[in-house]
């Protein structure tokens, strides 16, 4: 077992290798904008495969799972929610974005921000508050396909061994060619995702009879509306999700990418596509696996009510299955993890050498420099085992939320220095708090982060405007 999963790691990190490698004969790898942005000249199959691929992570198929595995099918409506928003997002505001990024030729997100408001040092921070937030999103990605290939070989190759080969995966891939050597791999490992997958999913369903479906039923977790799925809950965990798109900088630097408009539309469908039968495997794999264990034919000690295990559905599943499977799919999930963590490493040090003024004139440099200093935090974050995936995946979402505001008057043009700066310190230290303190309200606290800097955003942009 130990040695199939050596050999079947060697060949995936070769495949990595040799996909970043070929990019580069495509790359400029001493232009700012070709190593960050690959000269906004992406196809429309490439940049629906980066987007997917740095978009579902490790989330899937370990929190989604473990979710759907513990609650039941209301996690199928969570995760649809953000794919409906998402896509509609991309249909309409994204179309604008896209038409801005080829115009001006923007090469971060925050450089909208700074150049529609004119304020160079609260965007420096928004790029700085940015990376805080995305630490912990960051560190679940790794630590989860580590989890699992340890779990599988039982734990001969222990997490910090394979944290290790993360990110020497994560280094390849950035290093070779930048944006287009972690686009072209994202393609290549979305496709490893969806395919490994949908074997486990088939795998299942031969191990699995159809009667599971009632016992599950019996348990109410067929119902989108059961004990946890309260309407509180399902907001509470969908609210932070469904403006993904907007507040996330790594998928937001994606919608620069295509290289004209028919790419740009081929990306959303794809994407979409792409989405659904994603999201629809992952949720089957935590119902196929819960209705097995329920009727005995599938061995996982994992206890439903305690959140702390549901991490564990995913790596106990696979230890039911062929050896070959459990390590195809753990090897898809390593490199769903990987995808991602790349994609947002370079963002972030895209947006820091460039909307960071002192650092601007030897951005790619200094960005470059950066990109090992934000792996070893990562690596550290993650070393310490935090907590269930996708509440620390909410989390960095929810602290994500108050930028809101800022990118749609960006986007619309409404708005102005003032609302810019004060709402670019009133949403971040609002989120914090909330986040920091979680105290008890009657709505959900994504709905104070929100609301808050846009109230703040709305009054002192129609203030300013009575004023002029």
């Amino acid at each position: 077992m130990i040695e199939l999963l050596g050999l079947t790691i060697a060949v995936y990190v070769a495949i990595v290798t040799l996909v970043s490698l070929y990019s580069r004969r495509y790359a400029n790898v001493r232009d700012p904008v070709d190593y960050f942005i690959a000269s906004h000249r992406l196809s429309g199959f490439i940049s629906a495969m980066t987007y997917a691929a740095t978009t579902y992570s490790a989330f899937m198929l370990i929190g989604l799972t473990g979710l759907s595995y513990a609650t039941g099918v209301g996690a199928l409506a969570f995760e649809a929610a953000y794919l409906v928003f998402t896509v509609s997002i991309l249909a309409l505001v994204g179309t604008k974005v896209w038409e801005f990024s080829r115009s001006r030729g923007y090469i971060t997100p925050t450089q909208l921000l700074g150049e529609r408001y004119g304020v160079t040092l609260i965007t420096a921070f928004i790029a700085i508050y940015m990376l805080i937030a995305l630490i912990p999103y960051s560190a679940i990605q790794i630590l989860g396909p580590a989890t699992i290939l340890s779990a599988v070989t039982g734990g001969t190759l222990d997490v910090p061994i394979l944290l290790t080969v993360a990110a020497i995966v994560i280094l390849v891939s950035i290093y070779t060619a930048g944006f287009r050597s972690v686009a072209w791999t994202d393609a290549v490992q979305g496709i490893i995702m969806i395919s490994s997958t949908l074997i486990l999913v088939l795998w299942l369903l031969n191990v699995v009879p159809p009667s599971a479906f009632n016992v599950l039923a019996a348990k109410d977790l067929l119902n989108p509306n059961n004990s946890f799925w309260t309407s509180y809950t399902f907001f509470a965990y969908t609210l932070p999700w469904i403006f993904f798109a907007i507040t996330n900088p790594q998928v937001f630097q994606r919608i620069y990418v295509p290289r004209d408009k028919k790419a740009y539309t081929n990306m959303v469908m794809l994407f979409a596509v792409f989405g659904l039968i994603y999201t629809l495997l992952s949720v089957m794999v935590g119902l196929l696996t819960r209705g097995g264990v329920e009727l005995g034919l599938i061995k996982v000690s994992v206890n439903p009510a305690n959140q702390a295990e549901w991490n564990l559905v995913t790596p106990k599943l696979l230890l039911n299955t062929p050896p070959v499977l459990a390590i195809l799919v753990s090897i898809s999930i390593f490199a769903a993890a990987t995808s991602t963590v790349n994609s947002i490493i370079l963002t972030l040090a895209s947006m820091i050498s460039t909307d960071v003024p002192r650092l601007r004139k030897r951005r790619l440099i200094v960005g470059k420099s950066l990109i090992p200093i934000f792996i070893i935090l990562i690596y550290i974050f993650s070393y310490l085992r935090p907590g269930f995936v996708v509440n620390l995946a909410v989390t960095s979402s929810t602290l994500l939320l108050p930028l809101l505001p800022l990118y749609l008057g960006a986007i619309y043009g409404y708005g102005c220095k003032t609302s810019y700066i004060t709402t670019g310190i009133v949403g971040p230290a609002t989120a914090l708090t909330m986040v920091a303190l979680n105290p008890p309200l009657p709505i959900p606290k994504e709905v104070v982060i929100i609301a808050i800097p846009s109230l703040t955003y709305l009054i002192t942009s129609t203030l300013s405007q009575r004023k002029q």
